[in-house]
């Protein structure tokens, strides 16, 4: 091997550790933030009870007086369900060191539209109420977007905090509880992923917007649609979108959160169909294709006369025969041999995934962590990189000799 080809190989491992390196910072980042709550870094001690009131008539009074109604097990297992539910959580503290500390306790839903914590004392009388929730106003952008309260537990002291959780949506809502240091770095992984996840989706969408203008491809449109989606819905789920729009739009978007999920999956739909060129086949699949991206939009726009928990469940409904269309798409592109269509399925998998894992985990049947929690917003990035990397259309670029299929140089047109 000559000297060029071996600086060329250094180079290259060089740049393979470096990102590996980062991949690895990362990983670390997104696994472990909830892992230190405080119960695991200091001696205060946590009993937790939980009550859910279908009635949504219940009042403080009446639940601290009904002790034996409360069902004393850990928040984790908790029924979250999408219907007019209210939760009510208690949550003793006791701190057993001898200097007092401070708390910050994180509710990790920033879609609940009403969410009251009360302070008690040792005798149960109200010391504090805090009000959080997208439907509460004066609230600034960091009490919206990561919803928390400050806490200060005195040496040897006990205290009571019951919270009650009044929303339409998504009402699961992890509390954790942590140490000043933990919390900031909690915020600084957050603030970390989201801060990369909008930077590579800007960036993509405009690079597809000047590639439209050059190529003048409807697909390339279609792309950055469905990356506006992405930064809609996850800045809901995720709470980042505060940071994105003006206040008054991140609240609206949060109260038609659906709609924001419908165009997420109504822009995959046409994408596949338009990567996979099913409209220059004119097939049956094209045809169902077409038909159920009207259905999307159709239960689109009615999302926004319905509450959310009842267009949810239609939402989550319609995702069944969505799946088994692009699956069925691919597939008839992948044994008729066209090349690209492995390259959709490198990209849908990761994206799969973590479709599957955040309806899964708002819900209650996956266990809460960060790491969860922002999956699908991992599992977008990868399939913007993959997909990004591996899309093209046919195209016919005129020569001195003919035209000459173009897809090997399209392929490389869309990040």
């Amino acid at each position: 091997m000559n000297n060029k080809a071996l600086k060329y190989h250094f180079v290259s491992f060089f740049i393979l550790a470096t990102l590996f390196f980062i991949i690895t910072t990362l990983s670390t980042h997104l696994a472990s933030p909830t892992r230190y709550t405080i119960d695991k870094t200091a001696p205060v001690y946590t009993h937790t009870a939980y009550r859910i009131d279908d009635t949504e008539s219940l009042t403080l009074k009446e639940f601290l007086s009904e002790p034996k109604k409360l069902i004393e097990q850990p928040f984790e297992y908790i029924e979250w369900d999408l219907a007019a539910k209210d939760y009510w959580l208690k949550l003793d503290l006791e701190n057993r060191q001898s200097k007092a500390i401070d708390l910050f306790i994180h509710f990790d839903n920033p879609m609940v539209d009403y969410l009251t914590l009360f302070e008690l004392d040792a005798d149960q009388k109200l010391i504090k109420k805090t009000r959080l929730g997208d439907k509460v106003t004066g609230l600034n952008l960091f009490q919206y977007s990561t919803p928390h309260a400050l806490l200060t537990l005195q040496a040897n002291e006990q205290t009571t905090l019951v919270v009650k959780i009044d929303t339409v949506g998504i009402s699961k809502t992890p509390i954790k509880i942590y140490g000043k240091n933990e919390f900031q770095h909690l915020i600084r992984s957050q603030v970390g992923i989201w801060g990369i996840f909008i930077g590579v989706l800007i960036m993509a969408a405009l690079y597809n917007l000047v590639l439209f203008f050059g190529i003048r491809d409807r697909v390339y449109l279609i792309y950055i649609g469905y990356i506006i989606s992405a930064l809609l819905l996850m800045g809901s789920v995720l709470g980042f979108g505060f940071y994105l729009w003006p206040l008054s739009w991140q609240l609206f978007f949060n109260e038609h959160v659906v709609f924001s999920n419908y165009a997420i999956a109504f822009f995959t739909v046409a994408f596949c169909t338009m990567f996979l060129r099913y409209h220059k086949d004119n097939c049956r699949l094209y045809k169902l294709s077409i038909s159920f991206l009207a259905l999307l939009f159709s239960f689109s726009l009615i999302s926004f006369f319905m509450l959310e928990y009842h267009s949810s469940k239609i939402f989550f409904a319609l995702m069944v025969p969505l799946y088994i269309l692009c699956i069925c798409m691919i597939y008839k592109k992948l044994v008729s041999g066209f090349r690209w269509a492995k390259f959709y399925v490198m990209s849908w998998v990761p994206l799969i995934i973590g479709a599957a894992v955040q309806p899964l985990e708002l819900t209650g049947f996956i266990p809460y962590s960060f790491a969860t929690r922002h999956l699908f917003l991992i599992a977008i990035l990868c399939e913007n990189r993959i997909n990004g990397n591996g899309f093209g259309r046919p195209c016919t670029v005129p020569t001195r000799e003919s035209a000459v299929s173009c897809d090997s140089f399209a392929a490389n047109k869309i990040t």
